[in-house]
């Protein structure tokens, strides 16, 4: 699903990945684990081939990245869901409209989408805040949106970037928990997190990065 080789990138002069290696196989869930500025946000751009390497081999999803052009990109980025840092909401559309919006770009009849919009909400316990903004409702709440969206296309990998930040320990298991439910339903999940406890009480695999390389 995921596979490095010797990857490298640097912002200029600055290196923040020197030549990482690692693979994640089709239906994992695993942990990337760093400090603050350790390049893990770097990575995940690079695994959404928002940013190029400068240097090895980087696979994601059967896809050889270094390969990619612009035609197949958007072909690539619909196999893969993102959750972002700071969720990207559309701030003038509802709760269900965010999430309906990924369906219709995909081109979904409309009576598919108001049902795996409604199964979708129900899932993640958002169905009362339907016809709400996004700034009416909590944090918490928000990031269960953001990983809805990020999902409701049934994508084969889930990136999600410190999904459970600024969270107390109860509401970041809660966050943990829906993603488990859709790792069990066959959904490959990578996770980064600052947080080394969470990913270990989570019991999942956990790929550590620090000082620009693998540990």
């Amino acid at each position: 699903m995921i596979q490095l080789h010797q990857v490298s990138f640097s912002y200029d002069d600055l290196s923040v990945l020197e030549k990482v290696s690692f693979r994640v196989e089709r239906g994992e869930f695993v942990f990337l684990v760093g400090p603050s500025g350790s390049g893990k946000t770097t990575l995940l751009r690079l695994l959404y081939a928002d940013l190029d390497p400068v240097g090895g081999d980087l696979s994601v999803v059967g896809q050889q990245l270094t390969r990619l052009d612009k035609v197949s990109l958007p072909y690539f980025r619909q196999k893969i869901g993102l959750v972002f840092q700071d969720f990207k909401l559309l701030a003038n559309k509802t709760v269900q409209e965010n999430l309906a919006l990924p369906q219709r770009l995909a081109g979904t009849p409309p009576p598919t989408i108001k049902e795996n919009v409604n199964k979708l909400l129900n899932q993640m316990g958002l169905l009362h805040h339907q016809k709400a903004l996004p700034a009416d409702i909590s944090g918490n709440e928000r990031r269960r949106l953001a990983i809805a969206r990020a999902v409701i296309n049934n994508p084969l990998l889930l990136l999600a970037d410190a999904p459970t930040e600024g969270l107390d320990l109860r509401l970041s298991l809660e966050v943990m928990a829906l993603l488990d439910a859709l790792n069990f339903q066959g959904m490959t999940i990578f996770v980064a997190t600052s947080d080394r406890q969470l990913a270990e009480k989570c019991n999942k695999r956990i790929i550590e990065l620090r000082d620009g390389g693998i540990h």
